[in-house]
């Protein structure tokens, strides 16, 4: 059985380390303007879709609807979507289109993250999967933009 010690620091702390990780490629990725620009661009989004949709669609925390008991004191709020899996799935979202292996071991690490807010009993599997999901849609956007607007080759105009 897995320590209640590391669903707890996995649930609340690991999540740092999928940041850390972000930003320590963003500083040495070789598309590093491209891949700042998604960033500022995508993390937003995600941000506020997640908090769009977390008002139309409400899903109480397993410690509200049942008896199980949190791991670890959280509000009862709305648990859709998980602000962690929501960032860490962002995180590795962005890193798709630059990275397939580092997007990977950031999909790993989120995966963790979520998992262990499961296990500790303050999300339902669904909070985690729909920030996933969230996540990838708020980078499909990005790009789809960032595709019209971008200048062709044709044209003289480099920002």
């Amino acid at each position: 059985m897995i320590s209640l010690i590391v669903i707890v620091f996995a649930a609340n702390y690991l999540f740092v380390l999928p940041v850390v990780l972000f930003i320590g490629y963003g500083i040495i990725a070789k598309k590093r303007k491209e891949f700042w620009i998604t960033a500022l661009l995508v993390l937003p989004l995600s941000y506020l879709l997640g908090k769009l949709i977390g008002h139309f669609y409400y899903d109480p925390r397993p410690f509200v609807e049942s008896q199980v008991v949190p791991l670890f004191h959280h509000v009862a709020d709305n648990g859709f979507p998980s602000d962690h899996a929501l960032l860490t799935g962002t995180l590795a979202a962005i890193l798709l289109p630059f990275s397939g292996w580092f997007a990977a071991l950031l999909w790993v690490l989120a995966f963790i993250v979520g998992g262990a807010r499961v296990l500790a009993h303050v999300h339902h599997t669904i909070d985690i999967l729909g920030s996933f999901v969230i996540a990838l849609i708020s980078l499909g956007i990005v790009r789809v933009i960032l595709a019209r607007v971008r200048p062709t080759t044709h044209d003289t105009l480099h920002v």
